[in-house]
């Protein structure tokens, strides 16, 4: 798969970079208790998803993150679009310079930020768009180009809509393919213990999601999980 850097022509590839790193409330070694989830919230872990750029012929955000997705109030809100706006500005951007926004599956930690990206055109899978008819988003199919060296894959498991999106890119001088996981990597203590998330209400199937974790490693060097910083696979 990897090329030396004298082969490669940097400008054919998109580039990809992580502008905001998700946090988890509960890692695979932990039990799964609310009073562990509850200290975690205390001490300022909000849950929120890992947000990944794509810059080639267009930019795309991957998932827009968002922290305590169970705390509807207004604060809250301003608070994550604060949150992702200095992220973006990091970057040398602002919403309105983003092309586009993938959204990996309807969890509110991966979605609750859209309100801030008024231009975008927005992508899910077509399951994903017709399970919730959800308007104004084009739904892909699996293996469906976005741009060049940009597709979608399904990845069910998670959830039974779940998609990720696959790069091929320039690291390191080395030609490399990236999987943007959202939760069909949830993060990398889950792939590392082999365990799959489970603790949502419309969780779909392990055996599904261990397919999906299978179809990512096979298709890449490095994944960047929904939840925390990339990993090599």
């Amino acid at each position: 798969m990897y090329l030396t850097e004298s082969t490669i022509q940097h400008d054919c590839f998109p580039t990809v970079k992580v502008i905001k790193v998700g946090t988890l409330s509960l890692e695979s070694s932990e039990p799964a208790s609310l009073i562990n989830q509850q200290i975690k919230s205390d001490l300022g872990i909000g849950g929120g998803s890992t947000v990944t750029l794509i810059d080639g012929e267009q930019s795309i955000l991957v998932d827009t993150g968002f922290d305590y997705e169970s705390l509807d109030t207004s604060a809250n809100n301003k608070r994550n679009a604060r949150n992702l706006t200095r992220a973006l500005r990091d970057c040398g951007l602002s919403p309105d310079d983003i092309d586009m926004v993938f959204v990996t599956h309807w969890h509110r930690d991966h979605f609750g930020n859209l309100p801030l990206f008024r231009k975008v055109k927005h992508l899910a899978s077509k399951g994903l768009v017709d399970r919730f008819m959800l308007k104004g988003f084009e739904g892909l199919d699996d293996g469906q180009e976005i741009m060049p060296g940009v597709r979608m894959v399904l990845t069910p498991g998670h959830t039974i809509d779940h998609a990720s999106i696959m790069v091929n890119t320039v690291l390191g001088g080395l030609k490399t393919g990236v999987a943007i996981a959202g939760d069909a990597v949830v993060s990398h203590s889950y792939f590392q213990s082999g365990k799959i998330w489970k603790y949502n209400s419309d969780f779909h199937s392990i055996e599904a999601g261990k397919e999906s974790v299978l179809r990512l490693i096979n298709s890449s060097d490095i994944i960047i999980p929904g939840h925390g910083v990339p990993f090599m696979r």
